[in-house]
């Protein structure tokens, strides 16, 4: 039985304390050099198995978000990728050095001998708590980092999420701001943004539809429409708004009092509305004339 103790006190004690005693130090002083060198010795080795582990994970993550905002950049023509980019990238490394660092924390403890059994019980404990009041938060904070990483939207971007519109205004992990055109500030949840649409992203376009008396005429609506449409066109202040000419598709309604044609265009992102305000104004101007000569003569 004592023998049984002694090889069970050597496993306990490790390969330095063996190594020792096979060198023919005492039994205590084996025990005492093993308890100085071997602990700090592991603590040295999981401090340093850290750096090097979060250094390598901050490369990788470097490299990945750099080429996922790069792609996100391309497609979305922001001025602001490349700081978004770095902001992302800086972000995510951190977040990584901070796990890694947290872990290696509590590896150190449990190799200088500390019994992690009460603090692990009670962190457990305290992090299901908050983690399940917060739940909502960390959808947020996780989404917001994918629709920055993707680049959906960027600010000063017209967005509509459900049956809200507006422009961004500021844009974090947590929120989006959107400013209404009738001035309303609207906050938005990251983790609530399920569907969106971008109004100013890329190309537009341009859709107006012209209603006018019968009496009007279905051949002078559609001249006047057509006027109207090239003159904004040729105008030298829109003519940069137009990707392509205007097209007049005819009549689209047809009603007792009225009969309603239409003209689009593609535009570039951001001058959609002021076309079609263009064009409306300039119908109108054309309209006016006919509407009146129709009403002189129906009157005659």
């Amino acid at each position: 039985m004592l023998g049984a103790a002694s090889s069970s006190t050597t496993d306990v004690q490790g390969w330095l304390y063996q190594l020792l005693r096979w060198a023919g130090v005492g039994q205590s002083a084996a025990a005492h050099v093993q308890q100085v060198l071997v602990k700090p010795i592991s603590v040295v080795l999981v401090i340093l198995g850290a750096l090097l582990f979060g250094w390598l994970g901050t490369r990788v993550i470097r490299h990945w978000i750099a080429a996922a905002v790069r792609r996100a950049a391309a497609r979305a023509d922001s001025a602001r990728a490349e700081r978004r980019a770095v902001t992302l990238t800086a972000m995510a490394a951190n977040i990584w050095r901070v796990v890694v660092g947290v872990v290696a924390f509590f590896v150190a403890l449990g190799a200088a001998g500390l019994d992690l059994t009460p603090l692990l019980a009670g962190a457990t404990i305290i992090g299901a708590t908050i983690g399940f009041g917060a739940q909502s938060i960390v959808k947020d904070f996780l989404s917001g980092f994918l629709l920055t990483v993707e680049g959906q939207f960027d600010i000063g971007d017209t967005i509509c999420v459900g049956t809200t519109t507006g422009v961004v205004e500021d844009l974090t992990l947590r929120v989006t701001r959107l400013r209404a055109a009738d001035g309303v500030v609207w906050y938005l949840p990251n983790g609530d943004i399920r569907l969106l649409g971008n109004t100013v992203r890329g190309w537009g376009r341009a859709a107006v539809d012209v209603p006018a008396p019968p009496a009007v005429g279905v051949d002078r609506l559609l001249a006047a429409v057509q006027d109207a449409a090239q003159d904004v066109h040729a105008d030298p202040h829109l003519s940069g708004a137009f990707l392509e000419a205007p097209v007049v598709w005819g009549l689209v309604d047809v009603a007792v009092d009225s009969i309603t044609a239409r003209v689009t265009a593609r535009t570039t992102f951001g001058q959609r509305e002021a076309v079609e305000r263009a064009i409306r104004e300039a119908v109108v101007r054309r309209l006016q004339p006919l509407e009146l000569g129709g009403q002189g003569a129906a009157s005659g």
